[in-house]
């Protein structure tokens, strides 16, 4: 019995032993390497299989019961207290691991540390902006995944007197809208006809709005300038003695010169009133968003062109050659800058060659954008054109279209695609056909951007 339990604690020792060991010859194998000056690749063999040969020979044979100690050293198992330790480790490498494990030891130091200041750093304040202020009810982002889903990805309309073609891009919801009104009778004696295209930035809400109330904005102002006009007191007459008859024909002529030229600068006048009424009731809303447009409203033979932002009306003639009756309205034109400078505000050229309103909206004018309009006005600018016999048609479209397709190419995809209409089955002037060779030629051109294109055959306007 004595001699089992001698047996067996000579046995724990040596395992405790080896273990030791181990754990001494692993941490020696992985510092070696870090300390040799001269190559990490190289093997250094530990302290005591450094020994002299002789060393070796005497503790190797000790008799029958013995094991190898994988570091080097050997174990008799009958007693305890007759095992071999591994020789203790030289000066030089004692030299050697100090500077390594002091090393290891800062390296581990610094570490928390850097943990410890990343624990107890604050994060940066998020700056969160203010609600934007609604009418109750009213989405702020206009509600664009709802309405997205109710507009068609492509468009084609055939009407009385226009046609049109409009195709959703690539980038974003369709965001381009119309507005249309014809045969529509003001006072009971003029006839007026109201077309528009309105690219809308920012979601459908503002476009919505605009195609919405723009044309009827207008027709109301009309109707109010002529009531105003009809209302004016007449003047009594003069008891002078009338003037001579070559002087009176002429002072007839002069005044019915003066009160044409009075009419139309009351059209003007109504345009512009009505674009700044759809932009202040747009504004009450409290929706994001912005839209562009570019209208044209055709009245008693006369043609009224208006334009904020960057949609465009190109007049068409017999002869095949494209006038621009709009000015795009963008930070790059001088007037523009100048203006926007004059407000308070700054434009900008991005790496891209787009200049920007306060580095942000690429247009200077335009309905909505309620948070830049101290500087993004919606005051139109205005033209007005007789119609004569060689006015042919107007095109009127989004920056889709111009981005990518000149005011001329667009008259002559026109002209050659109405005469092989014509040619083939006699069609009229207005054929969708030529709306939706506009909008192939801009996509595969490399047009990303909604494309909406109106043509509108202005020969039907014109007296016989």
């Amino acid at each position: 019995m004595l001699h089992g339990v001698r047996f067996l604690r000579s046995t724990v020792a040596a395992l405790a032993r080896l273990a030791h060991a181990l754990t001494i010859r692993s941490c020696l194998l992985r510092l070696m390497p870090l300390c040799s000056p001269t190559s990490t690749s190289a093997i250094v063999p530990a302290p005591w299989q450094q020994q002299p040969a002789s060393a070796r020979a005497a503790a190797a044979p000790c008799g029958g019961k013995k094991v190898m100690h994988p570091a080097g050293a050997l174990m008799a198992l009958d007693d305890p207290k007759d095992q071999l330790t591994p020789p203790p480790l030289s000066s030089s490498s004692v030299v050697v691991l100090v500077p390594a494990l002091k090393q290891q030891q800062q390296a581990g130091e610094r570490a928390a540390e850097t943990k410890t200041a990343a624990r107890g750093r604050r994060p940066p304040r998020l700056a969160i902006p203010a609600p934007v202020a609604c009418a109750p009810g009213v989405d702020p982002f206009g509600a664009v995944a709802d309405v997205d889903a109710e507009v068609a990805t492509e468009l084609e309309v055939q009407g009385e007197g226009f046609c049109l073609a409009s195709r959703r891009g690539v980038r974003h919801a369709m965001e381009d809208g119309y507005g249309v009104i014809t045969d529509h009778t003001v006072q009971g004696a003029s006839q007026l006809a109201f077309y528009g295209v309105y690219d809308g930035h920012g979601g459908r809400a503002a476009v919505d709005f605009v195609a919405d109330k723009l044309g009827k904005n207008v027709v109301a102002a009309l109707a109010a300038s002529t009531t105003a006009s009809h209302h004016q007191p007449e003047l009594s007459p003069s008891p002078s003695p009338a003037p001579p008859p070559s002087k009176t024909s002429g002072a007839v002529v002069e005044d019915e010169a003066g009160q044409e030229e009075e009419q139309f600068d009351a059209v003007v006048a109504a345009i512009r009133a009505a674009y700044l009424t759809t932009d202040r009731e747009f504004l009450t809303q409290g929706v994001r968003g912005g839209a562009c447009a570019a209208t044209a409203l055709v009245k008693d033979g006369e043609l009224f062109v208006a334009n904020v932002g960057d949609c465009r009306a190109v007049l068409g003639s017999r002869s095949g050659v494209a006038t621009a009756l709009t000015s795009d309205h963008t930070a790059a034109r001088e007037d523009e800058r100048r203006r926007i400078e004059s407000s308070g505000g700054y434009v900008s050229c991005g790496s891209s060659g787009v200049w920007r309103v306060q580095d942000c909206l690429a247009v200077s004018r335009a309905f909505g954008d309620a948070s830049m309009k101290a500087w993004v006005t919606c005051e139109p600018e205005v033209s007005r054109r007789r119609l004569t016999p060689d006015c042919r048609f107007l095109v009127v479209a989004s920056d889709g279209l111009w981005n990518k397709v000149s005011c001329q190419e667009a008259v002559d995809v026109v002209v050659s695609a109405t005469a092989a209409a014509a040619a083939a089955a006699g069609t009229a002037a207005s054929s969708v056909g030529s709306c939706k060779e506009l909008v192939a030629l801009a996509r595969n051109r490399g047009s990303r951007d909604d494309i909406t294109v109106m043509l509108v055959d202005l020969q039907q306007f014109i007296s016989q």
